[in-house]
């Protein structure tokens, strides 16, 4: 018996499933007996909804389960299995097991980068090669399997390193002509030094530049004032610029070969050879 049509109120209407019987006329033994029948014929009627805690792994007891249909059944037996809606795939790791690393030819490794820097987390399971320690720079990049690079690494380790110092070094020379430090200079165009080929006297490229192209006097001879070294006045045919000062005559003569040997591709914009011995375009 619909209890709302009662009331006065019945959202239903005619397509309410329960009796519409008006009070008065209604048997309260028999409202009470057929009562359970409708609820237990609503239970076998409706699915059984879901809760949401069958969705991580709760066991429904039989004695519920055998009051749900059939078809609900099978959709319930899904929910029973246990599954986890947030992880990934498994990490044979987390198991306490340990990844092998893949046999190849040790050659054909690359160096780890962690390593290199002195700290690795992977440790001896880290399927890069751990380089050695190279002295020069104190970093472990010296591939063990490698001897052609090991060896390439070092020479220009070594190369670095002594350009470094040398710089390093030329940062108190004073030019002879301004008395301020060439590396100091306020510009990097300035911030070079001017070799002269004959003399070891530090100038600046400016400096030294600014006195060769000076215009002479009358009667003077240009090799003698001119190209001559303001303090010695020894005679050199060119000036070469370069970046460090030199400490050994072996490394002067190293940086004025190398720039004998830049200029041996630029063109002679001057088709008069005012020294052809001395020409190095």
């Amino acid at each position: 018996i619909c209890t709302y049509y009662q009331k006065g109120n019945c959202f239903y209407g005619s397509r309410c499933r329960y009796e519409h019987v008006k009070a008065s006329q209604a048997d309260p033994s028999a409202s009470s007996s057929s009562t359970a029948p409708q609820q237990s014929t609503l239970s076998d009627t409706m699915p059984l909804a879901p809760s949401k805690t069958a969705f991580i792994g709760s066991v429904v007891s039989p004695a519920a389960s055998s009051k749900v249909p059939g078809s609900s059944r099978a959709c319930l037996a899904a929910f029973k299995q246990p599954c986890d809606l947030e992880s990934g795939p498994q990490d044979p790791s987390d198991n306490g097991e340990s990844i092998e690393p893949r046999r190849t030819n040790p050659v054909e490794r690359s160096i780890c980068s962690f390593a290199v820097a002195g700290n690795c987390p992977r440790g001896e399971k880290c399927p890069h090669i751990h380089g050695d320690l190279c002295p020069t720079c104190d970093k472990h990049c010296l591939h063990p399997f490698r001897p052609e690079e090991r060896e390439e690494h070092i020479k220009m380790c070594k190369k670095k390193k002594k350009y470094l110092d040398a710089l390093k070094h030329s940062q108190e020379i004073e030019c002879s002509v301004c008395l301020d430090r060439v590396l100091s200079k306020p510009t990097a165009a300035e911030r070079k030094f001017g070799l002269l080929s004959e003399c070891d006297h530090p100038f600046c490229i400016s400096c030294i530049r600014n006195w060769r192209g000076s215009s002479p006097s009358s009667g003077m001879d240009v090799n003698t004032a001119l190209r001559a070294c303001p303090i010695c006045r020894k005679l050199s045919y060119f000036v070469i610029p370069s970046v460090i000062w030199y400490w050994t005559p072996e490394e002067k003569q190293r940086i004025v070969d190398g720039y004998k040997a830049k200029l041996r591709y630029c063109h002679c914009g001057s088709m008069l050879l005012t020294f052809p011995a001395y020409m190095h375009y």
